[in-house]
This record gives C-alpha cells, sequence and structure tokens, in this order.
C-alpha cells in the first residue's frame, strides 16, 4: 500500500472531524450511507436481542430498578417513547424470534414490531409477519385494519342513570340567576 500523497494525509496535530462528509464522492457517501445502515439494523437486532436477556433475567432489579421500563429510561437513558418500543420489540421477538431476523434483514422495522405485537399469536404469527414485510408504518395501519376490523361503537354499553328534574337539559327553574334570555347591550357614551 503506498503512503498518501501528503497534500491528502491530516497534517500532525490537525484534528479531523469524524462526521464530515463533504470529501467523499457522491458514490462513496450513498455507499456508506447503505452499508451503516445494514450495519444499523443488525446491531439493532442484537441491541433488543440483549434487551430480551435482560427482561427475562430480570437484571434490571439487582441494579436497583424496579421494572424494565425505568432501567431503560434512566440507566441506559433512553427517552420514554424509545424505552417503550425497545422492550415492547425485545419482547415480542424473545416470543416470536423472526422478528429478530425480520429486523436485522430490514424487512420489520421496529414500528412495524411495535404495530404488529398485539395482534401476534402462534397460529398466525409467520404469516403476519409476512404480510407486513417491508411496508411503511401506514401500510401495516391498513393491513392490521383490514385484517382485524374494530367495531365502531364500544362493544358494551352501560345505561346512564337519569339526572334530577332539576339537572334536566331544558328545565330551569324560576329562580335561576343564569337562566338563558336576552342580553340587553348599554349603549357607551363615547364624546
Amino acid at each position: 500500500m503506498q503512503p498518501l500523497p501528503s497534500a491528502s494525509r491530516p497534517r500532525r496535530g490537525v484534528r479531523v472531524d469524524p462526521y464530515a462528509r463533504s470529501h467523499l464522492s457522491d458514490r462513496s457517501l450513498l455507499d456508506g450511507l447503505a452499508s451503516r445502515l445494514c450495519q444499523q439494523r443488525a446491531i439493532s437486532a442484537e441491541f433488543l436481542a440483549d434487551l430480551a436477556e435482560v427482561d427475562a433475567r430480570r437484571l434490571y432489579l439487582p441494579a436497583g430498578y424496579p421494572s424494565m421500563y425505568l432501567y431503560c429510561v434512566q440507566e441506559l437513558r433512553l427517552s420514554e417513547q424509545a424505552a417503550f418500543h425497545r422492550i415492547r420489540g425485545a419482547r415480542t421477538a424473545r416470543q416470536y424470534p423472526a422478528v429478530f431476523t425480520a429486523l436485522a434483514d430490514g424487512h420489520l422495522h421496529l414500528s412495524a414490531v411495535v404495530l404488529l405485537a398485539p395482534y401476534l399469536t402462534a397460529e398466525n404469527a409467520d404469516e403476519l409477519l409476512a404480510a407486513a414485510a417491508d411496508k411503511s408504518k401506514s401500510e401495516i395501519e391498513r393491513l392490521l385494519a383490514e385484517r382485524f376490523p374494530q367495531p365502531d361503537i364500544p362493544a358494551q354499553l352501560q345505561q346512564l342513570r337519569e339526572l334530577p328534574p332539576q339537572l334536566s337539559p331544558g328545565i330551569v327553574g324560576p329562580s335561576s340567576r343564569h337562566a338563558p334570555g336576552r342580553v340587553k347591550h348599554r349603549r357607551s357614551d363615547r364624546g
């Protein structure tokens, strides 16, 4: 390997910004982006596998946290939403291991797993995961709405107790100071 020409090498004592990308060609930038995305997906799936095992072993307890959620927020410093999504994803993937592979391969994203989790069963997991593969969040929401329609009204109605007559709508007693009526406006005298 030949040494870089002196103009290409960083000078001694000069810091190189590891996040600068302006020096990269378009092709190098796009190739690097695709490569890092593949790495990030694989690392995310491994992170969820680690998280699932920590959860299963309840290792957050000896660390001084009463829940996996608090461990993630306070110890790992994840945001509340990130903690919720990763815990839900980790638990779902532990129960249905095909989720780990689908995440690592980029066929599912974490939002998809969170959406699918309440609907997955041992009987439908393979088919539902395949149907959701490579879909956006909104496409998965439509898929779930089609496969698992929800009623427009609550399944159970409760009878409301009757209001006492003095509180019933439209009945205002004669002594009511706040009875609806006409409001007279005073004209202001401005000179």
